[in-house]
């Protein structure tokens, strides 16, 4: 679902207004939390198996470890320069603009913020002209949308290849990414999975050859993309897979109706969050590697200080998939406000303490 449009990545998210409150979401995001503390992308054996926050072995150094990365004490920020931190343009964005703004404003550091700022592109472009000095970025996007390189073939090489762009072309850096990755994944009815043992997107094959007998419901690009459904037939033999175009947003209702068996999605929809479907692991990473990081100016580093750094770190440490879906389902699903919700995430995380 990678894009090069200026609508940016995952702008098809559409935000489905329900009934719940903020408050209902407390025990959710304690669970989720732990309670506390476009081209091919080539064959690749760093694949994690679809949501899930097994970090591929050669990134582990690369990404802040959950339970690993201590919060500052105090606020060490104070009197320090104003940092001005964007965010793109849908609902995952706003929360995590909020999370990394609110973290360090609990720290004492002065934050600005600019949100809704637009896709990939858009806030590249207001970063390298110096109107933000920071913002969260899923990283295999900064090397195909904005550095219109080639997809990377592991975890590490898409951290490395896109800290490399923003240190030479940019002035800036990267602070640690996440645990979770929001990348296309192929999910199915959980029953039907376990009817015919589908663990992985290869193990469609077992429903029939070449995939015979699935349809893949999706948005009409995923039928022509090298990270859709042209990588599934070259790479995992699915030569005869059936493709349902379907509008943003509605692909799980396609499940729902038995319109498709497969779905193209996204691996933080809070729908995952339910023992209702079943995502399937991605084995030779065709879908590439969408770590989150903050994209910081070199010199807002310089000038902020090592605490600054500690607690974007500590922020990314906390952000596993399963905490992603559920601040996802309060925002998207429930309609509620992201800076309340990431105000009760970052409370429950101790940020005050």
């Amino acid at each position: 679902m990678s894009t090069t449009t200026t609508g940016g990545r995952r702008g098809r998210r559409l935000s489905l207004v329900g009934s719940v409150g903020i408050a209902a979401a407390t025990a959710l995001l304690l669970a989720a939390c732990g309670g506390g503390g476009s081209s091919s992308a080539p064959p690749s054996s760093s694949a994690a198996p679809a949501g899930s926050d097994q970090v591929p072995a050669d990134a582990v150094s690369v990404t802040a470890q959950t339970g690993q990365v201590q919060l500052p004490a105090g606020k060490p920020g104070t009197g320090k320069p104003v940092v001005i931190i964007g965010d793109k343009n849908f609902p995952e964005e706003y929360v995590l603009g909020q999370l990394y703004a609110q973290a360090l404003q609990a720290k004492g550091y002065t934050v600005q913020l600019k949100p809704n700022i637009g896709g990939s592109e858009l806030i590249d472009t207001a970063f390298a002209s110096n109107q933000i000095n920071m913002y969260p970025e899923y990283l295999g996007e900064i090397v195909t949308s904005v550095a219109k390189q080639p997809a990377p073939p592991s975890a590490s090489a898409t951290y490395n290849a896109a800290k490399q762009f923003e240190e030479t072309q940019r002035q800036g850096t990267l602070t640690l990414q996440t645990p979770f990755q929001d990348t296309d994944t192929i999910v199915v009815p959980a029953a039907y999975a376990q009817q015919h043992q589908l663990a992985s997107v290869p193990d469609l094959n077992k429903v029939g050859p070449g995939g015979q007998g699935v349809t893949v419901a999706g948005q009409i690009e995923f039928k022509t993309r090298q990270t859709g459904l042209v990588g599934m037939q070259q790479q995992y033999g699915l030569t005869n897979l059936g493709f349902l175009s379907t509008p943003a947003g509605s692909q799980y209702t396609a499940l729902d109706q038995n319109a498709a068996q497969a779905a193209d999605a996204f691996s933080t929809d809070y729908q995952l969050l339910t023992n209702k479907y079943t995502a399937l692991s991605d084995p030779k990473g065709i879908f590439g590697f969408q770590y989150v990081a903050p994209v910081v100016k070199q010199a807002t580093v310089q000038a902020e200080g090592p605490e600054f750094t500690q607690t974007l770190n500590w922020v990314s440490s906390l952000l596993t998939t399963k905490a992603i879906q559920a601040l996802n389902q309060q925002v998207q699903g429930n309609g509620a406000d992201p800076a309340a919700v990431s105000a009760q995430f970052l409370q429950a995380n101790g940020v005050n303490k």
